[in-house]
């Protein structure tokens, strides 16, 4: 009883299980499910996690008498839904047995021939038999209720004792024993002395002696062959030559292909493997000319763009030229009556210092001077020692109400401690954040770039996680240029393990911090912690981001090339990320001092370097928070909603990759990689983006209200588009696509028919190559005009 419903949800693909197994028993791998109300099954599955009955998992129980060995045939009422079936007579289980379909009853019913099955049940089992077990053996195991197959699992362990029942049929015994008879190279004919033969030469065996029956029913068997085998001959040309003969034997070979043509199928099959063996390496040989090329490919683009940035640099270059000229000329203008002016000071001062020593002239004055500032030093001196002497006399007070305040506060401690809930706290073991880096020579970023892609890519497919250069490429790119990035998507999408897994693939052991958002924080000291007054000490929060920062500061004061590190914020929106975050937010700006405030009188501030990057998933439904826009203005958003997981490949084991073994790269060099050149656009790329700006900003009422796209996203835009063209080569606006998909299209938001009308016009602006954008915009707008025109990203 795993569930009250004794049933299991199937999430997609019903039809197509249904025909698949039919009315057959097979085997669910299933799985809990996510959300689950009073009534509902507990666990959900898919035609991808279904498959046939292996071995001897589970077997049907049909009530009939154990049949006879040497005409071992019965009747069912019902087909049997498993490859082995058992029989039950008087509380006793005999089996497991093999069928095989022969006629039908007059009544309908179905004639089976059954035989032992061909793989022993254990190691102590001998071939050909059946096991016999009581009801004792196996009640726990039988599955018995009403309008339902009667089934036994555990199969093997209920016949682990079971009594041995020798079940071998006629046909298995001459199989067996005849082919020993014919390499018996003294036997050349078959007569009654050679059946005389054959007797003396089994009668020493120990097999005979462990089964003698066996060998009875054969030398039987041989005598009825051997009394009529002058006529069989006879009897059967005669009988092949007639209508029915010769089609018992077109039907023979119709039925039994696989015997009769054995050697032409073997070396057919030979043949396709050799086949297969040469496609598989001349597929191979293609995929890695196809990666070389892929690689031409991309730096003939990186040479293109180049290129084409240098015709629009230089189509502007006589204007800027021109006007960095005159502003030359107007800087040097301001430079010269600066310096006029500082001479002019000079005169001044020059003129001051000469009419204040011109009294010093004769020789009598100067040293009526140094008297007098003598007499002065010594009354300075005296009136120090008269200082210093009240100084000794003020520390001694102290020091002797300090310790009167110490004793009082000591005494009163326990008292404050309880009033304010502080109790004594054991030391948490220290996690390291410190991990070595992989020195690194950035002679050529694209080259290392796309080597630290293609490693992550290997990395993440060894771990189960199968994906393409194109998805780890964008990820890579927009954590390293973002410094927040949201990964959106319902339930069950792999956000968070996709999270984990590239902290693994790219070695970051605890410098991927997991922190689980809790509803109701309110502000940084739920995330970071707080500087308790009474105790005179900053107390972390649980979630080590504290721990984490002091570590980065640490490098960043001591010039240390660190690894990079991410901050994974899981369930990023549970609580609203503007109050427990608001510290780090305005770090998304270039001219953040990237500092955090500890209120800790001994740390007043931590220092955070710029490698440091924050990763959150978020769910879109009524349980948690709305980015509001200022959030949406500065995170990066990639949807996981459009990605299907492949669910045959899910189930594979996957390689466990250790940490420990990876070396990380250093955080400047993770920025460096992805670091833009230039924010310039090709000429086609500009004009598509100033397009879908211009459609958001036009704020035309019969487009509703508009959406501001700000200088920050355009920015952003432009140093993704700079780094990732030249590698994406499905076509020049895959890029764009991405960076659309992630920056404007997740700041859709708005209501009623004109903004509807917004929208249309926005997808016919967007080129039909963005594929994503395209599918992110018209799911938009279809479930806005569902809902009454209310439009959004996070609908």
């Amino acid at each position: 009883m795993f569930c009250e419903t004794e049933q299991v949800f199937v999430t997609g693909k019903f039809s197509e299980l249904k025909e698949k197994f039919g009315n057959k028993l097979f085997e669910v791998y299933c799985i809990p499910s996510f959300e689950h109300r009073d009534g509902d099954c507990r666990y959900v599955t898919r035609l991808g996690s279904c498959s046939d009955i292996k071995g001897l998992s589970c077997c049907q129980v049909f009530d009939h008498p154990l049949p006879s060995v040497t005409e071992p045939e019965v009747v069912l009422t019902s087909e049997p839904q498993t490859k082995s079936i058992l029989f039950r007579d008087k509380d006793f289980i005999y089996g497991p047995f093999e069928y095989t379909n022969n006629t039908e009853t007059s009544e309908g019913n179905k004639r089976y021939q059954v035989k032992a099955i061909t793989t022993p049940i254990n190691t102590t089992t001998p071939s050909f038999h059946i096991g016999k077990v009581s009801s004792p053996q196996y009640i726990s195991s039988l599955y018995d209720k009403i309008h339902q197959p009667v089934l036994l699992g555990n199969i093997k362990r209920c016949f682990d004792s079971a009594e041995l029942i020798d079940f071998i049929s006629d046909d298995q015994i001459i199989s067996t024993y005849g082919t020993k008879i014919a390499k018996n190279s003294e036997i050349r004919s078959f007569n009654k002395g050679t059946i005389t033969q054959i007797r003396k030469s089994f009668a020493s065996s120990i097999e005979q002696r462990r089964f003698p029956q066996r060998f009875q029913r054969l030398f039987e068997a041989l005598e009825k062959s051997n009394s009529w085998e002058g006529n069989r001959k006879e009897l059967i040309d005669s009988f092949l030559k007639t209508d029915s003969g010769k089609q018992i034997v077109d039907n023979y070979i119709h039925l039994n292909p696989d015997d009769l043509f054995k050697g032409e199928r073997q070396s057919y099959l030979e043949q396709l493997d050799k086949e297969y063996e040469d496609k598989h390496n001349e597929i191979e040989n293609l995929r890695s000319r196809k990666e070389e090329i892929e690689s031409e490919i991309r730096k003939l683009q990186r040479e293109r763009e180049q290129v084409e940035l240098n015709a629009v640099q230089n189509s502007d270059s006589n204007e800027a030229l021109e006007v960095l000229t005159q502003k030359h000329k107007a800087q040097f203008d301001t430079e010269i009556q600066d310096k006029k002016k500082e001479l002019d000071d000079l005169q001044s001062e020059i003129a001051g210092l000469k009419s204040k020593y011109r009294k010093f002239t004769k020789m009598e004055a100067i040293e009526d001077e140094i008297k007098g500032l003598d007499r002065d030093k010594d009354r300075a001196k005296e009136r120090l020692k008269d200082m210093e002497e009240q100084v000794v006399e003020v520390q001694k007070k102290l020091k002797e109400s300090n310790e009167s305040l110490t004793a009082r506060l000591l005494k009163l401690k326990p008292d404050v401690d309880a009033l304010s809930g502080i109790a004594p706290r054991k030391k948490r073991e220290s996690v390291s954040y410190n991990i070595q880096t992989l020195s690194t020579k950035l002679d050529n970023l694209d080259d290392f770039r796309e080597e630290l892609i293609d490693r992550t890519l290997d990395r993440l497919n060894k771990l189960g996680r199968k994906t393409d250069y194109n998805t780890v490429t964008n990820i890579l790119t927009t954590l390293a240029q973002s410094q927040f990035t949201l990964f959106s998507g319902r339930p069950g999408t792999g956000k968070t393990s996709l999270a984990k897994m590239l902290g693994t693939s790219l070695g970051l052991q605890n410098r991927l911090l997991n922190i689980p958002v809790a509803r109701g924080w309110t502000s940084s000291k739920d995330i970071l912690g707080f500087y308790n007054a009474l105790s005179c000490s900053f107390n972390p929060a649980a979630t080590g981001l504290y721990e984490l920062l002091t570590q980065l500061h640490k490098e960043s004061k001591d010039s240390i090339n660190g690894a990079p590190a991410i901050c994974l914020l899981d369930e990023f929106n549970l609580s609203q990320p503007e109050h427990y975050f608001s510290p780090f937010l305005e770090m998304s700006d270039p001219e953040s001092k990237r500092t955090i405030a500890t209120g800790d009188q001994e740390a007043p501030y931590l220092e955070v370097p710029h490698y440091l990057r924050f990763l959150g998933t978020i769910n879109n439904d009524e349980s948690v928070q709305p980015l509001t826009p200022r959030m949406l203005d500065r995170a990066a958003i990639i949807s996981f909603d459009e990605i299907e997981p492949d669910y045959d490949l899910s189930l594979g084991t996957p390689v466990s990759l250790d940490d420990s073994d990876i070396i990380p790269i250093s955080g400047k060099a993770f920025i460096e990689a992805f670091a833009p050149k230039s924010l310039v656009l090709p000429q086609e790329i500009e004009l598509t983006l100033k397009e879908i700006v211009d459609t958001l900003r036009d704020d035309k009422a019969e487009f509703g209200s508009a959406v501001n796209v700000s200088f920050r996203k355009v920015k952003a835009i432009r140093a993704y588009h700079n780094v990732t063209s030249s590698m994406y080569i499905d076509n020049r606006f895959v890029a764009l696509d991405y960076a659309v998909s992630q920056h404007i299209i997740p700041l859709l938001n708005g209501y009623g028919k004109n903004f509807g009308t917004r929208l249309e016009q926005l997808k016919s602006c967007i080129p039909d190559e963005m594929e994503i954008s395209h599918k992110m915009l018209h799911k938009i707008i279809r479930n806005g005009d569902q809902n009454m025109f209310t439009y959004g990203f996070n609908l």
